[in-house]
């Protein structure tokens, strides 16, 4: 993408990813780079600042170039980059005095700090640090420590908080540093990716055809309306039906991309093409690569059947691209197309509203690739598909009914294999425990199980257990992440 931007540099944790989403907030285009990426590197993103973020002092020192700290570029670093970016410039840390607490803040004349008063900020770690020469404090704390501190000349600025979380004043450090410090232009919003985008793909793809697999979700819907703004009827989206769907979803993904947003689809009916390559199996990974392995095979044998196409696309986005570590290389293949490569989930959606795509796409709760596949503990089965995919409708549709679709950000029935004693038409049974999940998150970094109503539990326990013959009992998940992922496998 071009225009001004500011450059993360991760040096490990969830701190960049946090720090890029909360600039693109305030309309300032950010990227992540790896920690160790080249001054070359940096040098051809042409950032306006870099914001260093991330690391964790018991680990070994941070690989910071000192060389970057001269480039005449702002940089703001946070947490133990901010301590790193000290040493490499000739300071010296002297141990913990402030660790996981709160203590109230002072800060100093900085253009950093415009516009901000004391306030009570929660510390996860200060140090005692003998500042190098040019550098100077512009924050106190009540214990006596130096919390912040810059070179205002050089534009180097060093916080021992971390600017990005959830905290009265990080968000208006970040727009002073973005915007008065490193005088970016805040051009980044949905309406405008939507226009360039469009533009980039039109002239990447020329007179091309280009041929898609969606899967219904999201990423893969948004990411179709932008190609389908762009090319037109020369792209193809195939949807194989693997079997592994929530109930209904077949339906809505035909009649969304059929009759709501006029793409060409073909659909594949692989169901017991794909449960028969399950058959056995019991382990997640082995079940995940059985299905992406048929699913590959499928996608190339319709692509021959259609006659092929000059590009082929999927729908990755930004934390995707960044999980394969190297951005530029898998974007080096002009014949895959990533029009999403650019975008976090929630900026997915709002581009979503950009492009009209259906509000029932848009609004969908993330879904996993191998579907129920990994949320059937153990062997996949006919049988057992059925009873979740029951058990799941039933939840969705009371979270739906008590109004609660739009608070959760994921919600959903696991078969757990797990069998007890129970009683069904008078009858003593031996059957099986479906566990509920519902959490509450704003990036699937982190998340926190949602607390629903007991009256809403209990309907949904007794429906479950009443109408679905082989479940007996109803268990609620309230482990958050971490330390569990938000799903099971």
């Amino acid at each position: 993408m071009q225009g001004d931007r500011i450059l993360v540099l991760d040096f490990g944790g969830q701190q960049a990813l946090s720090t890029a989403q909360r600039l693109r907030s305030i309309r300032v285009f950010s990227q992540v780079l790896p920690g160790s990426a080249s001054l070359e590197t940096i040098r051809a993103a042409m950032p306006k600042g870099i914001v260093l973020a991330g690391g964790d002092a018991a680990q070994e020192p941070l690989p910071l170039d000192c060389a970057l700290l001269d480039m005449g570029i702002p940089v703001l670093a946070t947490g133990a980059s901010a301590r790193r970016m000290a040493e490499v410039l000739g300071g010296q840390t002297h141990g913990v005095s402030i660790d996981r607490r709160t203590a109230q803040i002072s800060f100093g004349a900085s253009p950093l700090f415009s516009g901000l008063e004391e306030s009570d900020r929660y510390f996860d770690r200060v140090e005692e640090l003998l500042l190098p020469e040019g550098m100077k404090p512009i924050a106190n704390s009540s214990a006596g420590l130096t919390p912040a501190f810059s070179n205002e000349e050089k534009r180097l600025y060093g916080l021992q908080f971390y600017a990005e979380s959830n905290d009265p004043d990080g968000l208006a450090i970040l727009r002073n540093f973005a915007l008065d410090i490193c005088q970016c232009d805040p051009w980044w919003t949905m309406e405008e990716f939507v226009e360039r985008k469009t533009q980039k793909l039109r002239q990447q793809i020329g007179d091309g055809n280009v041929l898609m697999a969606i899967s219904g979700g999201v990423d893969s819907s948004v990411s179709a309306a932008l190609l389908a703004r762009a090319v037109g009827d020369r792209l193809t989206c195939l949807f194989v039906d693997t079997g592994l769907l929530r109930k209904g979803e077949v339906e809505l993904v035909e009649r969304a991309y059929r009759e709501q947003l006029s793409i060409r689809l073909v659909r594949v009916d692989a169901r017991q093409r794909v449960l028969a390559q399950l058959s056995g199996v019991t382990a997640p990974e082995e079940k995940r690569r059985r299905i992406e392995n048929t699913l590959f095979q499928v996608l190339q044998e319709q692509a021959a059947a259609l006659g092929g196409a000059a590009f082929t696309a999927d729908g990755a986005i930004y934390p995707d691209m960044l999980a394969k570590a190297n951005l530029a290389k898998t974007g080096a293949d002009n014949h895959v197309l990533h029009p999403l490569q650019h975008l976090f989930k929630a900026e997915v959606r709002l581009a979503g509203e950009v492009l009209q795509v259906p509000r029932e796409m848009i609004s969908r709760q993330p879904f996993p690739g191998p579907g129920l596949a990994i949320r059937i503990m153990g062997e996949v089965t006919e049988n057992k598909l059925t009873m979740l995919r029951e058990a799941d409708a039933i939840f969705r549709q009371e979270i739906a009914e008590a109004g609660l679709d739009k608070r959760i950000w994921q919600y959903f029935a696991i078969l757990t294999g797990l069998h007890s004693f129970g009683t069904r038409d008078g009858q003593t049974c031996y059957e099986t425990a479906v566990a509920l999940r519902a959490v509450s998150s704003s990036d699937a970094v982190t998340a926190n199980a949602y607390r629903l109503p007991y009256d809403l539990l209990e309907r949904v326990a007794l429906r479950i257990t009443t109408e679905i013959p082989g479940i007996n009992r109803v268990l609620y998940d309230v482990t958050g992440k971490p330390s569990a992922m938000i799903e099971w496998e």
